[in-house]
């Protein structure tokens, strides 16, 4: 996965924004939603908000609803905040770090991979110890880091080493 140049720059960058990310203890979101929660700690109403956006009170509360439905669309979302004087906060954070992810996805396709490998030579007792399996296990999962990582997401070993 060894990659140079301004690739190598942006993907670092990216990787150290993830950390600091993860980090982070994200609350659940109120029942009735962030907009309607923050909208009605303000002391402000349906129909005030609606003015503020050049809605209408019914508008609001049907924004309000599709936020609490998860079916709101981040454009809404990002309208009904600037009526609330408040920003959208929007990221995807990965539950472990982007290296943590790629070693146990080569780690899972090298055991694939020696699985496969180990039942013929079981077939042709020509099996490896445990201790030669684990060092096979760990330079197979390395030359996978090292390759393609797009080749790492791919579904099945059938699709990477047909």
């Amino acid at each position: 996965m060894k990659k140079s140049g301004v690739y190598a720059v942006a993907l670092k960058q990216v990787k150290a924004k993830i950390s600091a990310l993860l980090s982070l203890s994200v609350p659940k979101p109120p029942k009735n939603g962030w907009v309607r929660s923050i909208r009605e700690a303000l002391g402000m109403s349906g129909a005030q908000l609606g003015e503020r956006l050049n809605l209408s009170r019914n508008q609001v509360s049907i924004l309000e609803r599709k936020e609490a439905d998860e079916t709101i669309t981040l454009k809404q979302l990002k309208q009904l905040a600037s009526g609330l004087d408040a920003e959208l906060v929007y990221a995807i954070i990965p539950r472990q770090s982007i290296d943590d992810m790629i070693e146990a996805r080569a780690m899972e396709l090298a055991k694939q991979r020696l699985a496969m490998s180990h039942q013929s030579m079981f077939l042709e007792a020509q099996q490896l110890t445990s201790e030669q399996q684990q060092q096979a296990l760990v330079q197979l999962a390395n030359e996978i880091k090292t390759g393609s990582t797009r080749d790492l997401w791919k579904v099945s070993l059938q699709e990477k080493y047909q």
